[in-house]
């Protein structure tokens, strides 16, 4: 498993400096991102820069209106960033409300589209998703109706605990169709306060081990809100994972 960053989290920074941000990722040991747009610039542009600097795309987080309207071009931004993993961050309740299982095989002709250009598709939890629907937790209907080859998953670790679930027994039961994972920390209890990586309620050590076992591919390291100048809360994840046995 490798450690990428979700680049939401540095939102403000990328802001005021898009390349100097990327340039200190590169200098905190990060050799991938996980984007959240391309700050106004082409696929091409973006790669162009990326490459300049040593840095790999380990997927995209892209919004459903994007997928259902424009998947031509979401496919031929994610060739040319070299993209393995499209990752759909979030829904409204007007696409679940009528049963995850449902949305699930409504998502499958987007991703088999995806899987024919090589590409993979994946689902982003929040804590929403564990609420019980139809007698069963939302998410669970979700992946157990969803074809397995089509429809992945890129489990959010704090949401995770905050839904009420262990986070890495969630990750073992989904292993097969686990290839990315978000590694977010906090409290829990209340509302959400969000902490580096190590310095919440989460046990990290235990969730590390289990997407190792699981064949993880990428664990990007993400803060809704950085109790610390981001660069900083982003650094002090990173060592913090990578003394745990998480890969750079």
């Amino acid at each position: 498993m490798k450690l990428s960053v979700q680049c939401y989290t540095l939102r403000d920074t990328f802001a005021n400096d898009v390349w100097g941000t990327y340039e200190a990722l590169k200098k905190i040991g990060l050799n991938y991102v996980e984007l959240a747009g391309t700050h106004g610039l082409s696929a091409a542009e973006m790669k162009k820069g990326l490459d300049g600097i040593g840095l790999k795309v380990s997927g995209a987080h892209i919004g459903l209106g994007e997928l259902t309207n424009s998947l031509s071009q979401v496919i031929e931004d994610a060739k040319t960033l070299g993209n393995p993993y499209v990752i759909l961050p979030w829904v409204g309740e007007d696409s679940y409300g009528k049963g995850w299982d449902l949305f699930a095989k409504e998502l499958e002709p987007i991703a088999a589209k995806l899987a024919e250009a090589g590409l993979g598709f994946a689902y982003h939890n929040h804590a929403f998703e564990f609420a019980v629907q139809n007698g069963k937790i939302g998410l669970d209907s979700f992946y157990e109706t969803g074809d397995l080859k089509l429809i992945k998953a890129q489990i959010d670790t704090y949401w995770v605990k905050f839904g009420g679930q262990d986070p890495a027994a969630y990750i073992k039961k989904l292993a097969g169709r686990i290839p990315l994972v978000h590694f977010k920390d906090g409290k829990i209890g209340g509302e959400p306060h969000y902490l580096e990586a190590g310095q919440g309620d989460l046990d990290m050590p235990s969730i590390v081990a289990a997407t190792k076992e699981v064949g993880v591919e990428y664990g990007a390291i993400e803060l809704d809100v950085c109790p610390r100048e981001p660069l900083e809360s982003v650094k002090m994840s990173f060592d913090y994972l990578k003394s745990i046995g998480a890969e750079a």
